[in-house]
């Protein structure tokens, strides 16, 4: 074997694995800087899940939302009750009205 043989095949085992360690370098850098992106969308979908739990923890459940319910119902009762009363009266007013305004004249 010559020297130059030699050299030439060394330098081409250098620059391949110079080769292969760029590469190497290279995904690793992409691969970190993608698991910082996902740490970061990670975050925020945390951030935005413990928002909405606390939000859902703030609403009424079954039982209350029955209990409503019920408390509604009787709250339409009671205001047609107030109309049945109101009405007589609205008519009482309408005839004073009426006559107020025809013994003027």
């Amino acid at each position: 074997m010559d020297w130059d043989f030699i050299t030439r095949a060394g330098q081409f085992v250098f620059t391949v694995v110079i080769g292969l360690y760029s590469l190497l370098a290279a995904r690793r850098s992409a691969s970190t800087a993608e698991a910082q992106a996902l740490d970061k969308r990670l975050t925020n979908h945390h951030t935005r899940i413990v928002t909405v739990e606390q939000q859902l923890i703030h609403l009424p459940d079954g039982k209350q939302m029955n209990e409503l319910a019920g408390d509604m119902k009787a709250v339409k009762a009671e205001l047609a009750g107030v109309a049945r009363e109101l009405a007589p009266l609205a008519r009482a007013l309408d005839r004073i009205n009426d006559y107020l305004l025809n013994a003027r004249t």
